[in-house]
């Protein structure tokens, strides 16, 4: 197989997705649907009581619920001690069910303490392959750190950065050794996504498909807000991005659904919180929890206990009336560790 071909094939549709995103901020909607793998079935087992070897199965349809599951996630975790504090007391008081983990965030083993503190907390893998340092050194990794082994800073550099052939040996030996700081953290990740979600790159999104399945991980992000929410609940300073973005990840994310299948992965139906990043507040939380279906859905957040944003989503998270509101919608907030696969017959 002409893997070099196919590389430059999906880095040419990243390209693509980049040019036709920048330029639809004022066309209409094209009424597209992803052909993806949704998600709308599932069973929620009593892990306590299942054999560690049946608890990790992933099969892409699972026994049905009548209101639907959502999964709060926020990112970051082990970017630093206030975003650690901040993902504790937004689980510990309020609502937030999962937490993506930075495996080279400078606050790694703080992060790893607080998660393993908490056995109701759903751990994943956060990569980080823009505006972060990597887990392996400069020298093995040469030509995708700088010699201080820090990655490009701008996500958009880097998804370009990451379109030249040769690259792709380093970037899977920097995805396997993100995977492995967790294991060796005694952190066992149950889903993955990725920093300013570079991991949506193609070439980047098989790599961390094949690591992923490999350790029996079977969720994956997929961002997937419809139009007419981008429209209702974006932040007015992010201006047209949110349009772009839209965009971009929607060309992108019809692709990847293919490669998710191809490695076993699942994603939530519905994947929300692109559009208001930086600005997810009470309101935003009581106005998308109502638009939320029968399936399972995701909600990721960036709580931060030193940031104005970061603390008006933090406030969001224990908010009693988000939680109230979802007692008596009657959804169910897990995380994605809670799922696992009917036994086979």
């Amino acid at each position: 197989m002409n893997f070099q071909g196919k590389g430059l094939w999906k880095n040419n549709l990243y390209i693509q997705a980049l040019r036709f995103g920048a330029g639809l901020t004022d066309q209409k909607e094209q009424n597209r649907r992803r052909s993806r793998g949704y998600v709308e079935d599932f069973v929620i087992e009593d892990r306590s009581k299942m054999p560690e070897s049946e608890m990790h199965q992933c099969t892409s349809y699972f026994s049905a619920s009548p209101k639907g599951c959502v999964v709060i996630v926020a990112d970051d975790m082990g970017k630093s001690e206030s975003v650690n504090r901040a993902i504790a007391e937004a689980h510990d008081e309020g609502i937030l069910t999962a937490a993506s983990i930075m495996a080279g965030g400078e606050a790694f083993d703080d992060a790893a303490h607080t998660a393993l503190e908490r056995s109701r907390l759903s751990p994943g893998l956060h990569l980080t392959l823009c505006d972060g340092k990597a887990v392996l050194p400069h020298s093995s990794i040469p030509d995708i750190t700088d010699h201080d082994g820090n990655f490009i800073k701008d996500p958009f550099s880097a998804g370009l950065h990451y379109t030249r052939p040769g690259l792709l040996a380093q970037i899977e030996a920097e995805v396997a050794a993100q995977f492995e700081r967790l294991e060796r953290a005694g952190i066992r990740p149950h889903h993955v996504d990725g920093h300013h979600h570079l991991h949506m790159h193609p070439v980047i999104f098989e790599v961390l498909c094949r690591q992923a399945s490999r350790r029996d991980i079977c969720w994956i992000r997929l961002p997937n807000e419809p139009l007419s929410m981008v429209k209702a609940f974006r932040s007015p300073s992010r201006g047209t991005l949110p349009f772009v973005e839209w965009a971009v990840f929607g060309i992108l994310g019809k692709y990847n659904a293919r490669t998710a299948r191809k490695y076993g992965m699942l994603s939530a139906a519905r994947v929300c919180g692109l559009s208001r990043t930086g600005n997810i507040d009470e309101q935003f939380f009581l106005d998308i929890m109502e638009l939320t279906g029968t399936e399972i859905s995701e909600i990721f957040t960036h709580p931060d206990t030193a940031t104005p944003a970061g603390r008006l989503e933090l406030a969001a998270l224990v908010s009693p009336s988000v939680y109230n509101l979802i007692k008596e919608l009657h959804k169910l907030p897990v995380g994605y560790k809670d799922f696992t696969a009917p036994k086979k017959s």
